[in-house]
């Protein structure tokens, strides 16, 4: 069985040996957890954010960059390659776990393999999958301005039953590039989740590939989340072979796009300031990507829906 875990720590283990040339800060806490800052008081960079993907998604998959054009500016996107879909992005890369603060009235939504060794508590997406991991070191990564205190990591390591001494946290907040790069990257799991809200059979995912744009940087993490959101609702593309039926494909696939929500057509963040800043008031079917393809790898038939909204790009990203 494939340790998301064991596989993570390989690129963890990359990370920890060229801290400077990755433009990250690694901190050991006294109770001797690994914390990595990769954007919030660290720069971060390109590379740190390839290798933060990388490890959201289980150390399985690829990550490369390449190029968009949106308002006849060149843009960066980032690109996805991922042989297994389940481990890689529902029992890791989906940030799925929340964790309450001990001692704050914040709770840190954890995603990583991690999630994948909380046994006391496991999220609800380990319903829809086959799978748990087994390993004496435990990974999670972070979307937060607050820098990781040790009351927190000891509350992760008790609940995935590894020493505090075998956790790694690595964290980066909205408005840094290493954050815009993983979040663009998650259209493959935004895909996923949405297929499984609509009743699709998530074990019957054989593969998958996606791009998102990657937004322009602004130091201000309430613009910077509207931007990352609009990567993925307005920029992103995944395509995902399944093994089913024709007329299950045909059934879901557009029902898996932005542009099936009601609330489809501005950027996110005006969206989020509507909702009164409440992500609950926000319907679940606008957290869908851009654009699906399903190839059905029994038939070869592949089925289609959604589009590119450049126009929402460019209200949103140069407006």
């Amino acid at each position: 069985m494939i340790s998301i875990n064991q596989e993570a720590m390989k690129v963890v283990r990359r990370i920890l040996e060229a801290p400077a040339a990755l433009g990250v800060k690694v901190t050991m806490l006294p109770n001797g957890t690994t914390t990595i800052d990769m954007g919030l008081d660290a720069p971060g960079g390109w590379v740190a954010a390839r290798e933060y993907t990388l490890v959201t998604l289980g150390g399985l998959g690829d990550v490369g960059f390449e190029r968009m054009t949106v308002g006849g500016r060149e843009l960066a996107a980032v690109r996805v390659m991922i042989d297994h879909p389940q481990e890689a992005c529902v029992a890791s890369q989906i940030a799925g776990w929340r964790l309450d603060e001990p001692g704050t009235e914040h709770a840190a939504i954890l995603a990583g393999p991690g999630r994948a060794l909380n046994r006391a508590n496991p999220d609800h997406y380990f319903e829809l999958i086959d799978y748990f991991d087994e390993h004496d070191e435990a990974v999670v990564a972070i979307q937060t301005s607050r820098h990781v205190t040790e009351s927190l990591a000891q509350a992760i390591a008790d609940a995935c039953g590894v020493a505090s001494r075998n956790l790694y946290v690595l964290y980066a907040p909205n408005r840094s590039l290493v954050c815009a790069v993983q979040v663009a990257a998650r259209i493959v799991e935004q895909s996923l989740h949405r297929l499984a809200e609509e009743g699709f059979d998530l074990r019957r995912v054989r593969s998958a590939h996606g791009f998102g744009v990657i937004p322009p940087l602004i130091d201000d993490d309430l613009v910077s989340m509207g931007r990352i959101n609009d990567s993925l609702l307005y920029g992103g593309e995944a395509t995902i072979t399944v093994d089913s039926t024709d007329a299950e494909c045909d059934r879901v696939v557009g029902r898996v796009v932005s542009q099936a929500s009601s609330a489809y057509g501005r950027p996110f963040v005006e969206i989020y300031e509507d909702a009164g800043r409440d992500f609950y008031e926000i319907p679940l079917d606008l957290h869908s990507p851009a654009v699906l393809h399903l190839v059905n790898g029994g038939s070869g038939k592949t089925f289609s829906a959604g589009e590119i909204n450049c126009d929402v790009l460019e209200r949103s990203f140069f407006g």
